[in-house]
This record gives structure tokens, sequence and C-alpha cells, in this order.
């Protein structure tokens, strides 16, 4: 059987390419690249992107400094860590500094975003494959809520999601997310500040700016955590999702979310992880040991 990891450089090594502020003008234009002061390794192309969806403070601007082995990045309202070396990465958001005058109001202002992301070198064919399996070790610090009294459920939240894209090949030979036609999302989440356990949804990418309008299928993630996460805990998870794909893409296509085709190649070809906040939250965390393994049949 062949084994294909999806991910390159799942220890950060090349460091990461900062994306704009607003996904509709900046697109997937990259600005700068925090490169650790130069120790990065070297690469032909970007392997990791790092979005900042409208924050007021770009992290093109942020400060630099190295401890130890670890490189480190802050803005006013964010906190990035890497160790290069162990795959250690830290990401911290702060809320309170995001929206300095106030809470969203309603569902069509745009929210915080800290992600990283990557277009897989090598994509695959999810019908071709017998196992996709994901791994990673995770630590959500601590979500403090800065909703002054405000917090609506309905418009506030602080999520740790993990998603990967699903696009069919055979339509329009797209490569690359922001040229990929016909897809949809695939979630794996981690945490909602709303409730103990997430429950396996679909719906549609749609309502802020900058969404997609595309089907989101989300996973539960009673499929691999058995508990509510406790701040502080660390949480190793290992998953097969392929099963829950292969019943996502199906329902997109019952449901018209794709175009039923015979020349249909539904592959895998990007992912990102990371913070969303529509809500006023104080969010610390960081991850390690990231992996996605395809086996094929």
């Amino acid at each position: 059987m062949k084994t294909i990891e999806l991910l390159t450089d799942p220890q950060f090594k090349t460091g990461f390419h900062v994306l704009g502020i607003n996904p509709t003008i900046n697109h997937r234009k990259i600005y700068k690249h925090l490169d650790y002061q130069g120790e990065a390794n070297p690469t032909n192309r970007p392997i990791w992107q790092m979005a900042q969806w409208w924050t007021p403070f770009d992290l093109c601007e942020s400060s630099s400094k190295k401890v130890l082995d670890n490189y480190i990045y802050d803005t006013p309202s964010r906190h990035i860590e890497v160790n290069p070396k162990t795959g250690y990465l830290k990401m911290d958001l702060s809320g309170s500094k995001e929206y300095p005058n106030g809470v969203r109001k309603n569902g069509s202002e745009p929210w915080s975003h800290l992600l990283i992301e990557q277009d897989f070198e090598q994509s695959v064919s999810v019908d071709e494959l017998k196992s996709l399996t994901l791994k990673l070790t995770f630590n959500i610090e601590s979500v403090k809520d800065e909703n002054l009294g405000l917090f609506n459920p309905n418009l506030h939240a602080a999520q740790l999601l993990w998603y990967f894209v699903i696009h069919d090949t055979g339509i329009e030979g797209s490569k690359g997310y922001g040229n990929f036609k016909e897809f949809f999302w695939f979630g794996i989440p981690l945490y909602d500040n709303r409730y103990p356990f997430i429950e396996e949804s679909m719906h549609v990418d749609q309502g802020g700016i900058g969404t997609t309008g595309r089907l989101i299928y989300s996973m539960s993630n009673r499929n691999y955590l058995k508990e509510p996460i406790q701040f502080g805990k660390t949480y190793h998870i290992v998953v097969d999702i392929l099963p829950f794909v292969l019943k996502a893409k199906q329902y997109a296509l019952d449901h018209g979310y794709l175009k039923k085709h015979d020349q249909a190649n539904y592959q895998i070809g990007y992912m990102n992880f990371g913070w969303e906040l529509p809500g006023r939250f104080d969010v610390k965390s960081y991850i390690q040991g990231v992996s996605a393994l395809a086996v094929l049949k």
C-alpha cells in the first residue's frame, strides 16, 4: 500500500507567508515571509501561508525575536511562536484588541481569523483512498470572554477549526485554493465556546464578507474527543476521516452542491487550521505533531 503525507513541512521549517487583511481585496497575495530572521529553510514555492483576515494590526508590521529555539512574532492582538525543530506552533489571538469598538452587532459583519494554510503539492483522489488519518496534538490554554456582557450565541463565538477542501478536478482542472470552482469544505472542529461537544452539521458558507457560498460539512468532534475541552489540558487526536469525507461528498451530490458528471474526480487539495473569532474572546493555544496521512487502496 502506498502512503502519502499530504502536508509538506509539518514542522514549519520553511516559515509562514503572510496574506493580507481583506480577502476580497488582497485575495491570495503574499505580503511578508515570517522567515525566522533569515533562518527558515528555503523552498522553490511558498508552503505555509498565514491568514489574518480583518485584523486592525497587520502581522507584516509585527515585532520579531528569537528566544532559545523559538521564533516569536507579536502585534497588539496576536502572538505567534514557532519552534521548527519540534513542530511547535503557538497561536494566541486577542479579540478584545481586534474589536476595540465593541462586539459584532449583526451577522453580515466580518470577523477575525488567525489561520495557517497550505495547498497540497500532491493531491489525492478520495475514491482511491483506503484511509485518510489525521493526527494532531493541541492545547487550548485559555478562552476569556471579553464580550462586555453582550454575548449573543447567534453572533459571537470562539472557534478552533480544521478545514480541508474537496474539489472536482474533472470539471475545472483547477489547482490551488482561490482557483477551485467546484468544491466543498470539510470540517474537523476542535472547539466552539458555545457547546460542550460540536455535533455534525451541513450548512452553506455565507453571510459575512469574503465567504465562499459553498457547502461546509463538519463532522462531530465526538469522533475524536471523549470529553469537552478542558483548558490547559493537552489532547492527542488520531482519526480516519475518509468515511466522513465520502459521506459529505455524497450529501453534496445529492443536494446539488456539486455538479454530477461522468468525469468527476474529487481530490483533497488544500487545508487551513486555526482560530475564527466572530466573538470578542481572548484565546491562547498551541499545536504540534500535525499530520494528514493518505493510504491508497
